[in-house]
C-alpha cells in the first residue's frame, strides 16, 4: 500500500524517534550523565552509588562502590561513599557555548578514607587498532587538600585506595589528578601495562593548587590506538573551546598494547580519595560527539516536535 507524502512524514517521525530506523550516529559510545535519583545526603540509610538502584547509562552496566577493596551493600555502605548529587555540574566555553547536560552528579563530600566506583561496558568500539577515542567529562575538586583522582577505561576494577590500583594486574588508559608536592595537584595521562599500579606522564605547570574549590573544568583524554609494535598515545587536555578539537594536550603517555589487551577494557572507573564533583562523562569516536555536539534527542522531546511538524504540515494542506 503506498503511504500518502504526509502520513509517510509521520511514520518515518514516529519510526525514528522509538527506534524503528537507525541513528543518524553511532559514534557517542558511553553516555552517562548520573541521571539516577539523588541518594545525598551521605550514609542515608544505605543509598549511595553502587547500591543497585543505578543500572548504568548508554554503553554502561550496574554501578558498583568500593573502599579498600570491600563492595559496598546497603547493609553496609562504604565509609563516606560516592553518592547521586541533588542536581549535576554545567559548562560553557569562552565563546558561550554551552555542553548539553542533564541529570545530576557524581560526588563525594566528605574526605574519609578511599573510594572508587566502577561499571561494565556493555558497547562496544572502543579499541580497534587505527582509530581514535575520545573521553570527556566535568571536574570540580571541592577543596581541602586538592584532588587524588582518577578516571579511565580497564580490565579490571579498582580496588578504591591512593593509588587508584586495580583489584588484579590488567591493562588500561585514564585520566589522573594526584599530588605533585604540597596542596598542588597535577593532571596526568596514565596507562596500566599487566600490573595493578599505573604508570603516568604529568603536566609541567599543576591544574590545581587548592586548597580552595576549583572552577567547573571539562577535561578530556584522547587515545589513538596503533597496531602492534607501534605505541598507542593517550593525551591528556582541559578544554576551553566546545568548537574546535584541542591540539596542544597538558601530557602525553605511550604505551604498546596488544589488540587483545586493547580488547580486553572492559570497566569504566572513577576514583577519588578527596572531595569533588564528577559528571557529564562521555567517551565517543570522535571529539564532536565527546563535546555533545552528536547527541540526539530523547525520545519524547522528538517525538513531540515530529507531532507539531505533522500539525503544521496538516494546516498548510
Amino acid at each position: 500500500m503506498k503511504i500518502p507524502n504526509h502520513k509517510r512524514t509521520l511514520f518515518l517521525a514516529l519510526a525514528g524517534a522509538t527506534g524503528l530506523v537507525c541513528p543518524a550516529s553511532a559514534a557517542l559510545l558511553i553516555y552517562e550523565p548520573f541521571d539516577y535519583a539523588s541518594t545525598e545526603p551521605i550514609n542515608n540509610g544505605g543509598s549511595f552509588l553502587g547500591d543497585g538502584n543505578q543500572t548504568g547509562a548508554l554503553g554502561l552496566g550496574t554501578w558498583s562502590q568500593t573502599s579498600q577493596g570491600t563492595v559496598g551493600t546497603p547493609a553496609a555502605p562504604p565509609n563516606n561513599e560516592t553518592d547521586v548529587s541533588d542536581g549535576g555540574l554545567s559548562f560553557s566555553d569562552g565563546g558561550s557555548n554551552a555542553l548539553p547536560t542533564t541529570g545530576n552528579a557524581w560526588v563525594r563530600r566528605n574526605r574519609v578514607g578511599q573510594i572508587a566506583t566502577s561499571s561494565p561496558i556493555v558497547a562496544g568500539g572502543f579499541s580497534a587498532d587505527n582509530t581514535t577515542i575520545w573521553m570527556t567529562f566535568l571536574y570540580q575538586d571541592l577543596g581541602f587538600s586538592g584532588p587524588d583522582f582518577g578516571i579511565g577505561l580497564s580490565s579490571e576494577n579498582m580496588v578504591g585506595n591512593d593509588n587508584q590500583s586495580l583489584a588484579a594486574a590488567g591493562v588500561g588508559v585514564g585520566f589522573g589528578i594526584n599530588t605533585s608536592g604540597g596542596p598542588a595537584r597535577s593532571i596526568s595521562a596514565l596507562y596500566y601495562d599487566n600490573a595493578t599500579e599505573f604508570i603516568r606522564v604529568t603536566e609541567t605547570t599543576p591544574t590545581f593548587n587548592g586548597p580552595g574549590a576549583s572552577d567547573v573544568l571539562l577535561l578530556a583524554m584522547k587515545v589513538e590506538w596503533n597496531p602492534d609494535g607501534t605505541d598507542d598515545i593517550i593525551s591528556v587536555y582541559n578544554v576551553t573551546d566546545l568548537t574546535t578539537e584541542p591540539t596542544t594536550p597538558l601530557a602525553t603517555a605511550t604505551v604498546d598494547l596488544s589488540q587483545a589487551e586493547q580488547d580486553s577494557l572492559d570497566v569504566l572507573n572513577i576514583s577519588e580519595t578527596q572531595v569533588a564533583f564528577v559528571d557529564e562523562v562521555r567517551v565517543a569516536s570522535t571529539f564532536d560527539e565527546a563535546v555533545g555536539g552528536g547527541a540526539v534527542p530523547e525520545p519524547s522531546s522528538a517525538l513531540l516536535g515530529m507531532l507539531g511538524s505533522l500539525f503544521l504540515l496538516r494546516r498548510r494542506r
